[in-house]
């Protein structure tokens, strides 16, 4: 960063510190999780029962309209402190949008338009899908990840559009994840997603996707030129395609679980949070523990499938960490869809980190 603008950030970072302390007291009994699982300072509230997060709601604009937007992750570290978020250098790297004005109230070149309805019809199998359209598409200029002049990024997805009032239940202005909106308040709840680093527990958050499939599986927003990142702005997260599936099955897990009992075709709503599963994703790194130095929210999708004998014996059972899905890939025992090595499949998804549930080691 140049000489002359990081006086200029200290003393905002100071101010923005200062703001930030609410949050950073809040007392434990506010979240279910203890403080210190929280990796996403600036989360309120975080419930992993009810698969909520409760995050600070930032006012904006976009082609001279009002949008709502989250903080999540900033790519330089002064900031990311101030502000109570993920550090991530490598967003810096991502597919960006401009964007001007203050972190806490930006000015976006493009949104996306929520409008369009999600839909999601299993097929007997469950996935893939019979039918899948994402509830909210971008335009040509949006992307989640913003450039200010300074040359930081930010990891700031819009979440809502327009005055109000605020649709939480189909979501016609609101992104598919969103249960409330507070303006006064400034508070949103967003639905979360559970998965799995090296072995422990995590949740993360889910807005965009480069894939109209993805996005809908995600309930996050159709987002094409995030295909447009650098790789070095990625990293991977494992989805299985046909692990075990049984709501109450402690093996289950993948998209054919996530399709055929988790609700993935139900629009979410906050009186039925805790209803709403994941398909229990593996990510590569993370904010905290060993993985916290190469931390990205952008992830590049591997879709695993496992073989037919692997099946057939029971083998799917439900993974936990990257080293166990790669041994079982160096055996054949999972490839990717087309039959080859498991491996990227193109898709990337804006995923940052909420908290780990167990203990990272």
């Amino acid at each position: 960063m140049h000489d002359t603008i990081r006086p200029k950030l200290q003393a905002t970072a100071a101010l923005l510190a200062l703001a930030l302390l609410p949050f950073a007291q809040t007392p434990a009994q506010a979240a279910d999780l203890p403080r210190e699982n929280i990796v996403l300072k600036s989360a309120i509230a975080v419930d992993p029962q009810q698969n909520t997060v409760v995050l600070p709601l930032y006012k904006g604009s976009a082609a001279g309209k009002t949008v709502y937007y989250i903080l999540a992750d900033a790519s330089d570290k002064t900031v990311a402190q101030s502000l109570g978020l993920n550090y991530a250098p490598s967003i810096g790297k991502a597919y960006t949008q401009t964007a001007s004005g203050a972190p806490q109230s930006l000015t976006f070149a493009g949104a996306p338009i929520f409008s369009s309805g999600r839909v999601y019809k299993s097929s007997a199998t469950g996935f893939p899908p019979a039918q899948a359209n994402p509830g909210s598409v971008a335009d040509d200029s949006y992307s989640p990840f913003v450039r200010l002049p300074d040359g930081t990024t930010l990891d700031a997805p819009i979440i809502a559009s327009g005055a109000g009032p605020f649709d939480v239940t189909t979501h016609r202005n609101t992104a598919d994840r969103v249960l409330a909106i507070d303006t006064e308040k400034k508070t949103v709840t967003i639905l979360l997603a559970h998965g799995f680093f090296n072995g422990a527990r995590v949740v993360y958050l889910s807005t965009d996707a480069s894939d109209p499939g993805v996005a809908t599986i995600e309930r996050a927003t159709y987002t094409k030129k995030l295909a447009q990142s650098s790789p070095a702005s990625e990293q991977a997260i494992i989805t299985l395609a046909n692990g075990q599936t049984g709501k109450d099955n402690p093996q289950a897990q993948g998209l054919a679980y996530l399709a055929l009992d988790e609700q993935l075709s139900q629009p979410a709503v906050l009186s039925d949070s805790a209803s709403f599963g994941s398909p229990l994703n593996i990510i590569a790194t993370f904010a905290a523990g060993p993985g916290a130095a190469g931390y990205t929210p952008l992830w590049a999708a591997n879709v695993g499938v496992w073989s037919k004998a692997a099946v057939a014996g029971g083998q799917n059972v439900r993974l936990t960490s990257i080293t166990q899905v790669f041994a079982l890939a160096g055996k054949g025992e999972i490839t990717s869809p087309d039959g080859k090595p498991l491996g990227p499949a193109g898709p990337v998804v804006n995923c940052p980190v909420v908290a780990f549930i167990d203990t990272i080691h």
